[in-house]
């Protein structure tokens, strides 16, 4: 097989479910070389959430931006790629934005933060130990068998599950309509946390990270460290069968459904603005809802219907192993570039 060239421009977590694909088809014997250009200064799209591939006389960049921001980088990407595979992919922006590429364009998918042995660019050895000598947990820790789930009937009561984060509206550097985006988000998670507290109890397991800006909008929604810290939010993930998403920055689809269809839980998220491979279906995958109400009707749905439950665990376990495991989703690109 000629070699797979992998080209990185940024050290953006965004990268890491990417690389961690091509870091599994490695293992798999395939003839991978991933090229790091983050130093290069020279390099127009640096810094940028984007990878270059060249891949049998094919060049693919796959775009892991949450939105349509950096619209140069992406200009000039589009210009040199054959194939541009993005994770927030909207059919409608693109033919307004880009009529001359977008038949180029595809949608990447679900994206979450996942690093597999040997992962090129993943956290060094001397800083994975030290986490560990102060009592944290490496990245390295976070390969694809720790989220992977197995679509199991549910134990009544069956547990919902909803811990975020908020996001300073008065960042530096926001505009007016950035930050009117992240108070909404703002406003609705916590709307969310408040109403799902209220209805189920000890049934619902959920909150806020610890940080200043939780505190001073909703401090009796903060939870403890225990709770947020990524390896023990992976096991209370896996204890838990109704998990609650919300849109992310940029009208993104959040980083934790990537993470649910992973660990084959039943989703309850608002519509998703973006489209990603296969037939990932409302009704099937996931119900949607637009108000707290309309969320606290999606979950009762499911609770009242323990074989419906259940076979959205079963439907998102199935959309995993076919589409977003990391090398399936890398391979699938490389499937439409073969195609062509």
């Amino acid at each position: 097989m000629n070699t797979i060239r992998v080209t990185v421009f940024s050290r953006l977590p965004h990268h890491s479910q990417i690389l961690t694909g091509f870091r599994l088809l490695q293992t798999q014997g395939w003839n991978v070389n991933i090229t790091d250009l983050v130093r290069n200064t020279n390099t127009p799209i640096s810094d940028t959430a984007l990878i270059r591939v060249d891949y049998m006389g094919k060049t693919i960049f796959y775009d892991l931006w949450d939105g349509y921001q950096c619209m140069d980088a992406m200009r000039l990407a589009l210009a040199q790629a054959d194939f541009y595979f993005k994770r927030s992919f909207s059919p409608e922006k693109n033919k307004l934005l880009f009529p001359d590429h977008c038949r180029k364009m595809f949608p990447l998918g679900f994206n979450y933060h996942v690093v597999a042995p040997g992962t090129p660019f993943a956290e060094p050895l001397w800083k994975a130990s030290a986490k560990q000598l102060l009592g944290r947990i490496p990245d390295r820790y976070f390969t694809p068998d720790r989220f992977e789930g197995t679509a199991m009937p549910s134990q009544a009561p069956a547990k919902i599950l909803f811990l975020t984060r908020l996001w300073d509206p008065r960042e530096p550097g926001l505009s007016e309509r950035e930050q009117e985006e992240r108070e909404q988000i703002n406003h609705m998670r916590i709307a969310l946390i408040r109403a799902l507290a209220e209805r189920y109890g000890q049934q619902f397991v959920g909150g806020l990270n610890d940080t200043p800006l939780s505190r001073k909008m909703a401090p009796e929604l903060v939870v403890s460290h225990r709770l947020t810290d990524r390896k023990q939010y992976l096991r209370i993930l896996h204890s838990c069968d109704i998990c609650i998403a919300s849109t992310g920055l940029h009208e993104s689809i959040g980083w934790k459904t990537g993470e649910y269809v992973a660990a084959a839980k039943a989703i309850v998220t608002q519509p998703l603005c973006y489209h990603v491979p296969g037939d990932f279906r409302e009704g099937t995958h996931y119900l949607s809802y637009c108000t707290a109400g309309e969320c606290l009707n999606a979950v009762q749905v499911l609770l009242d219907d323990p074989v419906r439950l259940h076979a959205m665990k079963q439907a998102n376990e199935a959309y995993y192993r076919e589409f977003l495991r990391p090398d399936i989703l890398v391979k699938n690109t490389l499937a439409i570039a073969d195609s062509y």
